[in-house]
């Protein structure tokens, strides 16, 4: 017997990733408080994910028209902090203020989880992949150089 349809209530490969990662706070923040926050935007229901390492928030967005973003309809978010590096409350709360403006501006609903769903995950990894290279390239530019 073979199913007839893909479950809506499966995970996404981002999600499933982002369950396996466990986070890793900058130095000075309080794991306590900031975990409730983070669970809401990652848990169902959150469209973030943590990146693989633990110490960033991730997510895209996608809009109707390239209007509402800097170029095509998807704009792609990470937070992280550099110095102290991994996750921070601001991180946390920046993804959150993200994610009301986001609403505010009309964006687009998921698209349910479906056979095109793994096109879809192509196109986040090749994303994630190049905000990887950007992020390796330029290195630490927010702390300043020591004399």
């Amino acid at each position: 017997m073979r199913p007839s349809h893909i479950s809506h209530r499966l995970p996404s490969l981002s999600r499933l990733a982002s369950t396996m990662a466990q986070p890793q706070f900058s130095a000075g923040t309080d794991a306590a408080s900031v975990t409730p926050a983070l669970k809401a935007l990652t848990s169902e229901g959150g469209r973030w994910t943590l990146t693989k390492d633990g110490a960033a928030l991730e997510r895209q967005f996608k809009f109707k028209t390239f209007a509402k973003t800097w170029a095509y309809n998807t704009t792609f978010v990470r937070w992280t902090t550099h110095n102290p590096a991994g996750l921070s409350d601001k991180d946390i709360s920046m993804a959150a203020e993200c994610d009301a403006l986001a609403e505010q501006l009309g964006e687009l609903s998921p698209e349910p989880t479906a056979p095109a769903a793994a096109e879809t995950e192509d196109q986040s990894c090749a994303i994630r992949e190049l905000a990887d290279r950007a992020a390796g390239e330029a290195g630490d530019c927010c702390t300043p150089k020591k004399k």
